[in-house]
């Protein structure tokens, strides 16, 4: 874990050297780039956070209401077949359709059990392994006029299964560390 650190330290460190070092090759005012970027950046975490604010209180009450849970439940043991934790199901289930919702699931467990807990790992190799499956088939074919994207979307979430249960066998074979 420790050479995993300072590997990304590392490589951000070489990004941005070489980032500084292309920008007085090719004489740009790098600093005033920089500032430029960061109020764009500013500009877009603004426009999104509403939209995060409301997914976030949408997902609470989701989770509040019991809907989740009632589909948990009736899913349950599939989910103990597979040894997944009973708190990943929301993240599961709503994955392959919202990236946006599952970034605020994920976000709540990690607050709520902490980034470094088994779930918090767990979760975190769910989203990087996983795709929003139904959404992204569904613009992709629609800019491409394509109508029949069963298949793609059968295979998509095969894809994703695997995903999941990879992510949680690596956990359980100790290949994540607490």
């Amino acid at each position: 874990m420790k050479f995993l650190n300072f590997f990304s330290n590392t490589a951000i460190l070489f990004f941005i050297l070489i980032t500084i070092l292309f920008g007085i090759i090719e004489r740009k005012n790098i600093l005033e780039l920089f500032f430029e970027g960061a109020i764009e950046g500013e500009k877009i975490v603004i426009s999104l956070f509403p939209t995060l604010l409301a997914l976030i209180v949408a997902v609470g009450m989701l989770n509040k209401s019991g809907i989740i849970y009632f589909i948990s439940n009736l899913m349950e043991p599939i989910f103990n077949f597979f040894k997944i934790e009973k708190a990943l199901v929301p993240l599961i289930l709503l994955r392959p359709i919202s990236g946006s919702t599952t970034t605020a699931i994920a976000t709540s467990l990690m607050t709520q059990y902490g980034a470094d807990s088994k779930i918090g790992l767990i979760a975190s190799c769910i989203m990087g392994s996983t795709e929003t499956t139904i959404y992204v088939a569904s613009i992709y074919s629609s800019k491409i006029k394509v109508k029949n994207i069963k298949e793609v979307i059968i295979i998509g979430l095969i894809a994703d299964f695997i995903g999941i249960i990879c992510s949680c066998i690596a956990f359980n074979l100790g290949l994540m560390n607490i």
